[in-house]
């Protein structure tokens, strides 16, 4: 029997988990989610792995889903001086949702600015700001810029409740001139504070927890776990439907590619979907040219100091992990407003090299660590089909710092970090600067290669199908995620970005599901 639904989502994480469940509310809408992981009935049935707060690959604390089966486990080439970096992607209901950090920082009204003028008149940060307010319950504030009825609950952590070393980092910002906010999601909000979090009571809010799993008692919704898609079937310019690994077929009005920045483009190029020459090469048969498929490749690249503790700052652990405080703020060498972001953090003793982002010199002792994160970088890299096997992992190569403007910007941030930790706040606890070495700073060419070899992913990838007109030869699918010359085809999830907003993505993705659902189930 032919299997036909009048809207098939493939990826159940940040995006496509928000768009089945809102287009599964109107009971006409026959709906199937296609997930390549696990998926659960009940919140009670998750692992402690995904479901608890504490095991954030960011944090290096407790139990990390990166690294188990719920991840993709892709790798990357960061710079084309030092190549081996691990990109963590969720591999299960919610996707990267359910493996995250759960920082829920909003991007800023300048994010949605640049995109209104590169003709997106549609995406004003007022166009987006009640998304965000529909998707929240935040549980610290009530006013005209947050959400209390969402499905999604926002909490921050009392400055009371902060660690020592995060004591340490707030007080010494303010001691620097740096104001305070309690808000870091207001539309203007600068400086330091306790970070938002979609944790509460120690419970990872992942879009499985708040979007799938309490639409799963509707008739019209239907998911299909542990099934990846290889191909969607493309005929004279229109959408016909989804091939499976296993080749089954499923059939659908309307196809909504929400697989993730890295699976989206590879599912279109692995479906003829792409710059045809390249295509070609990998020996599929080109259907539709798209320059633009796995182009324009944007992250936030961090590195992190890293000294010892003269503490074990892991027993003053409370209940969600080390990310709690952050600094947003402006480089000196930038007109981009806050396009800065340092997060105090402590790294617990007795991990393997195999668990960081870095390299450091010393294992198995208790340390503390600042993160230098670039939150507008200038550099773009590129997805390529994998030429062993196109339907394997794909080739990404960040191109970090490719731009000098990164490279200086970082220079910078390091360096101010550095001061912060030397305040007479964190003498109490701070011992050896194991990472980088002391002479880095104090030769600029040193700590210049340092941050070549560190640099790394804050794991917000997006911009691989790039949302914009098409006037614009490296853009893919149009302002409601339409693709380019494809009828009933989108990608809705943090791929069509046209760049990284200058925040965590996590909360962006989820305002991009519920948005272009409306549009949808408004006719567009």
């Amino acid at each position: 029997m032919k299997k036909t639904f009048d809207y098939i989502v493939i990826g159940a994480g940040s995006s496509g988990a928000v768009l089945a469940s809102r287009l599964s509310e109107n009971s006409n809408n026959s709906v199937l989610l296609i997930e390549a992981g696990d998926t659960f009935e009940k919140t009670e049935e998750i692992p402690d792995v995904i479901k608890n707060g504490m095991a954030t690959g960011a944090d290096w604390t407790g139990n990390l889903a990166v690294g188990t089966e719920y991840d993709w486990k892709y790798e990357a080439i960061s710079n084309q001086d030092f190549k081996n970096m691990g990109v963590p992607r969720g591999k299960v209901i919610g996707g990267t949702s359910s493996i995250n950090g759960q920082v829920f920082i909003r991007a800023i009204p300048e994010d949605f600015e640049n995109w209104k003028n590169k003709g997106l008149e549609d995406w004003s940060f007022e166009d987006c700001l009640k998304y965000y307010i529909k998707l929240e319950n935040d549980l610290d504030f009530n006013n005209e810029f947050h959400g209390n009825d969402g499905p999604v609950p926002i909490k921050r952590h009392s400055l009371d409740s902060l660690l020592k070393d995060q004591r340490a980092f707030y007080q010494t910002a303010q001691d620097m001139g740096f104001p305070t906010t309690d808000d870091h999601n207001m539309p203007f909000s600068e400086g330091v504070g306790p970070l938002p979090l979609n944790n509460v009571k120690g419970i990872r809010w992942s879009t499985g927890i708040s979007y799938v799993i309490p639409a799963l008692f509707k008739d019209n919704f239907q998911v299909l776990s542990n099934s990846i898609c290889k191909k969607i079937v493309i005929d004279e310019g229109i959408q016909r439907g989804v091939i499976l690994e296993n080749d089954e077929i499923y059939y659908a009005n309307e196809v909504i590619v929400s697989a993730g920045a890295v699976e989206s483009p590879k599912l279109l190029l692995n479906s003829g979907i792409g710059n045809t020459d390249e295509i070609i090469k990998h020996g599929i048969d080109p259907l539709h040219q798209l320059k633009g498929v796995g182009k324009n490749l944007r992250d936030h690249p961090a590195v992190e100091l890293v000294w010892k503790s003269s503490e074990k700052l892991l027993d003053q652990l409370t209940d969600v992990g080390a990310q709690k405080v952050a600094l947003r703020y402006t480089s000196e060498k930038s007109n981009d407003k806050l396009d800065m972001i340092s997060v105090m953090r402590f790294q617990p003793g007795g991990i393997s090299k195999d668990d960081l982002h870095f390299r450091s010199s010393d294992f198995g002792e208790s340390r503390i660590a600042i993160t230098t994160g670039l939150f507008l970088a200038k550099s773009h890299g590129e997805l390529t089909l994998n030429p062993q096997n196109p339907k394997d992992y794909p080739i990404m190569n960040y191109n970090y710092l490719s731009n000098d403007s990164d490279l200086e910007k970082l220079i910078e941030g390091v360096k101010f970090n550095f001061e912060i930790a030397r305040n007479r706040n964190f003498d109490s606890f701070r011992g050896d600067l194991i990472e980088p070495i002391p002479e880095a700073l104090e030769d600029e060419k040193i700590l210049v290669q340092w941050i070549k070899s560190k640099v790394h992913t804050m794991h917000h990838i997006s911009g691989t199908c790039k949302m914009g007109n098409e006037s614009d030869e490296l853009s893919v699918v149009n302002k409601y995620g339409k693709v380019h010359g494809i009828e009933g085809l989108r990608v809705v999830d943090c791929s069509i970005m046209p760049d990284c907003v200058r925040a965590n993505t996590n909360a962006t993705a989820i305002m991009i599901g519920e948005k272009i659902s409306d549009h949808i189930l408004d006719g567009n």
